[in-house]
């Protein structure tokens, strides 16, 4: 199966099982809670404008849908569906859509006081477009959704969990730019392919929700689909698909019988884009609906 393994036929832009927002002429206000991250998601209409705005704030904006440009004073940006593209504090900018490709964007605004431990840290973030590859994009792009939905949860944890993510997308991008590097030296100094997928499976127990394809998990490991197939079942005894739907289950179970959060608020945080997937994954695995393994838990 090629898809996301957890949203179903849904592709990772497509983020169904969140409330439709309505679309925008105007950029959306930028107003930062007192924790300092905020993740906005704005779909503008054909007849979107925006003009120059200027922050004192990081500003990551991730393009879920459509086309268009992010302007510097000094420089332009072309965008597509997938890329990020970093605007540092107190730099102009302004967006333009494509005429006939209105743009769909979560924007994540990180007051940069969170960077007080490393002054510089800001400054080696390249303003501009980031090159990614489709690993990295699905990665950005799971993570802005899981704190887009865990941003209007009210939940006590919300001001550490939104600063913590952001930290992490920011961790991300800085080590991007050596991914390719460091994947070479990190594989010559292991003695053979089953210890990268032995490090794989271990990263997957905490971030099985940041699973997308098998072509995505064998590229960002520099092997062939084949050799990851292969030596992933003889590590983990299942299949791929199996082993990640089998995380999140667990996790699931877990939530629910440890937190008041709602179904669809667990199955968010699983990594589920669609509810039917959850629930049908839930079923086939536990034997029960999710309510009802929740409702089981409570009586005992």
């Amino acid at each position: 199966m090629d898809g996301c393994p957890l949203a179903g036929v849904t592709g990772v832009n497509e983020i169904v099982a969140m409330p439709k927002q309505r679309l925008t002429d105007r950029a959306l206000h930028e107003n930062l809670p007192e924790w300092g991250v905020l993740v906005l998601e704005s779909h503008h209409s054909p007849q979107f404008t925006m003009e120059w705005r200027e922050h004192s704030f990081l500003k990551m904006v991730y393009v879920l849908r459509g086309r268009g440009v992010l302007e510097f004073q000094d420089r332009v940006h072309h965008f597509d569906s997938g890329d990020l593209v970093i605007v540092p504090p107190m730099t102009a900018n302004r967006i333009t859509d494509a005429p006939d490709a209105a743009s769909s964007l979560y924007v994540c605004c990180i007051d940069p006081s969170l960077f007080a431990f490393d002054d510089g840290l800001i400054s080696r973030l390249h303003r501009g477009l980031v090159s990614g590859n489709p690993h990295f994009s699905n990665r950005v792009a799971t993570q802005l959704r899981r704190m887009r939905h865990h941003q209007v949860s009210g939940d006590l944890t919300r001001p550490i969990s939104m600063v913590a993510s952001a930290l992490r997308i920011v961790e991300w991008v800085m080590q991007l730019g050596e991914s390719t590097a460091g994947a070479n030296v990190s594989r010559g100094r292991r003695s053979n392919d089953r210890e990268i997928i032995e490090d794989y499976v271990a990263r997957l127990a905490t971030e099985f929700y940041e699973a997308s394809t098998i072509d995505s998990a064998a590229a960002s490991l520099g092997l062939s689909r084949r050799a990851f197939t292969k030596l992933f079942q003889e590590v983990t005894g299942s299949t791929w698909l199996t082993h990640v739907r089998r995380l999140a289950i667990n996790h699931a179970k877990h939530q629910l019988a440890q937190t008041n959060l709602s179904i669809a608020s667990v199955a968010f945080e699983c990594g589920f884009n669609d509810l039917s997937t959850f629930y049908r994954q839930f079923k086939s695995q536990v034997g029960v609906s999710p309510k009802s393994y929740r409702q089981s838990i409570a009586a005992d």
